[in-house]
């Protein structure tokens, strides 16, 4: 079973053949195309629900309901940030050391 399981890790796959995606040859070359968009809009949604939270803490007119709601708006954003900036660190520096991937979310590190 060792055998088998060191052919697997090691035998090379060409998908650009077979499924057509031009010039993708590994599925870990998708994956680095799709994560800098993906953390894109991400990080986007997360700014764009800070605002509107922001904007009905200045709207809500000292009405407890409302400040508690976008309270809760504002909290959820700056989680929300912070659990990218995290999972930015583990996919450019741990993943990298790891498993080899080459995903540059900064040009030239």
């Amino acid at each position: 079973m060792k055998k088998y399981l060191t052919f697997m890790a090691v035998a090379p796959v060409d998908i650009s053949k077979q499924y057509a995606f031009g010039d993708l040859t590994t599925l870990g070359q998708g994956v680095d195309r799709l994560v800098v968009p993906a953390f894109s809009v991400a990080a986007m949604a997360v700014v764009f629900y800070f605002i509107i939270g922001a904007f009905k803490y200045i709207s809500s007119g000292g009405e407890k309901e409302k400040i508690a709601e976008a309270r809760g708006m504002i909290t959820h954003s700056i989680i929300g940030f912070v659990l990218l900036m995290a999972l930015f660190l583990v996919i450019e520096f741990l993943f990298g050391k790891l498993f080899g991937t080459n995903i540059q979310f900064i040009k030239g590190l």
